[in-house]
Parts: structure tokens; C-alpha cells; sequence
């Protein structure tokens, strides 16, 4: 008998979390011991991932994200360092020279970045938030292994508003309740009991023809479980 929580594998571009290939999902018996290969992906380059290539199924469903970087990249690092801004600057949505503006930084603000890259033309790229990438110029910035005070670090809030007004209704058995997963085929991260009024906040078709509702403030759903209002 094989388990009811599987081990899905991501493989994502680590600088716009784009999905390269379809996610793969790997069923076993409990207990056993599973391994996660890192394919070739055209034009990309494998990185690191998000835990253990090996391990073994449980209870719960697990999921693992392979990391991959364009292959004209020189180098990613993974740092952990903070950059203050000594005039306005502009960040962008993609480490590359004609990616689009994503945010203004502005004059004396301090950033936290967790990722460097090295694109093909030797210019330093620092992530700041998930989506957008300030090119380093010592001439307008400083970067420092030390963090300041706490309250002084900027985030950049990347999530769109979102609707959370309600909009469905769960439609599972009477009086039971049924999962909701950190993202569609993920972790469970909570539950939603039939006939409770939710807000779809996003959707997404899947090529297997699976439709999944964002449920706002509650994870996401397959929407078979959900009619629409």
C-alpha cells in the first residue's frame, strides 16, 4: 500500500521562482527511503534546493524546490548581508540589464539581501524582497555583513492585494472538514469545514486539467471542494 502523502519536487528559476519543468510527485510505502535527482534543464544551471535530496515518506505530504540559475550567470551565492542606500536608486525585476524597474530605494534606507548574483557581464546583483534585484554600485551604496538596528531594515512587500471579502462556499461532506496546502500539491497548513464561506484570492489552472482556489488568509484548495458564489 502506497502512502497518501507524497514527496512533490519543484524545479524553479532561483531568481523569479518561475517553474521550469512540471513539479513531480513521488509515491512509496511508509518508512521507505526516497531520492531526489537534479535533472539537466536546458539553459539552466542546478543550484541547491530547499532541504535533503533523500529522506523518506511519512504521514504528511513533503515538498522539495530545486533551485536552478540561468546559465549565463557566472555565479548565485547565497549571503546574508544589508545594504544601505546613499541616494535614490532604482531595484529591478530580474538580475539582467533590460529588466523592468520593480521599486525605488530610497536615500538612507537600509536593506536585507539573501542572494547575489553574478550575471554575464561581471555586474553584482543583490536580491531585495522575492522580486526585485538592485545592481551594486559602491559608488551610491554600502554593503555590510553587520545588521543594523532591527527596526531600521526595509521589506519590500511583494504580494498583491488580494480579495478577502467572501466570494465561495466549501462543498465537502456534512459536517466534515477538509485540508487546505501551503501551495497547490504542498504541505497541509489547516483545514476548512463544508459549508464555511471562504475568499478565493487567486486561481490557477494546471495542464492536468486541476484547478486550484487561493483561499485568503488560509492556503490553497483544489476546487473541486468549492463553489463559487
Amino acid at each position: 500500500m502506497t502512502t497518501e502523502a507524497p514527496v512533490w519536487v519543484y524545479y524553479e528559476n532561483i531568481a523569479t521562482k518561475e517553474q521550469l519543468q512540471t513539479p513531480v510527485r513521488l509515491d512509496g510505502h511508509i518508512g521507505a527511503q526516497y531520492l531526489i535527482e537534479t535533472p539537466d534543464i536546458a539553459d539552466f544551471t542546478y543550484v541547491d534546493n530547499s532541504g535533503n535530496l533523500t529522506g523518506v515518506f511519512g504521514n504528511l505530504p513533503q515538498a522539495l524546490h530545486l533551485y536552478y540559475r540561468p546559465a549565463t550567470w557566472r555565479a548565485v551565492h547565497r549571503v546574508m548581508m544589508y545594504i544601505k542606500v546613499n541616494f535614490d536608486v532604482i531595484a529591478f525585476s530580474e538580475p539582467e540589464d533590460n529588466a523592468e524597474p520593480a521599486a525605488t530605494l530610497t536615500t538612507g534606507t537600509y536593506w536585507a539581501t539573501s542572494l547575489r548574483a553574478i550575471s554575464a557581464n561581471g555586474q553584482f546583483w543583490y536580491q531585495i524582497g522575492n522580486h526585485a534585484w538592485l545592481p551594486y554600485n559602491d559608488s551610491q551604496m554600502i554593503l555590510s555583513d553587520t545588521a543594523p538596528t532591527a527596526e531600521n531594515i526595509n521589506y519590500i512587500n511583494d504580494q498583491a492585494i488580494e480579495n478577502n471579502q467572501p466570494n465561495a462556499l466549501v462543498n465537502f461532506l456534512p459536517g466534515q472538514s477538509t485540508e487546505v496546502f501551503s501551495e497547490p500539491y504542498g504541505i497541509p497548513v489547516g483545514s476548512v469545514l463544508d459549508g464555511d464561506f471562504v475568499a478565493i484570492a487567486k486561481e490557477e489552472h494546471h495542464d492536468n486539467g486541476i484547478v486550484w482556489y487561493k483561499l485568503a488568509d488560509l492556503g490553497w484548495i483544489n476546487s473541486l471542494y468549492i463553489d463559487k458564489l
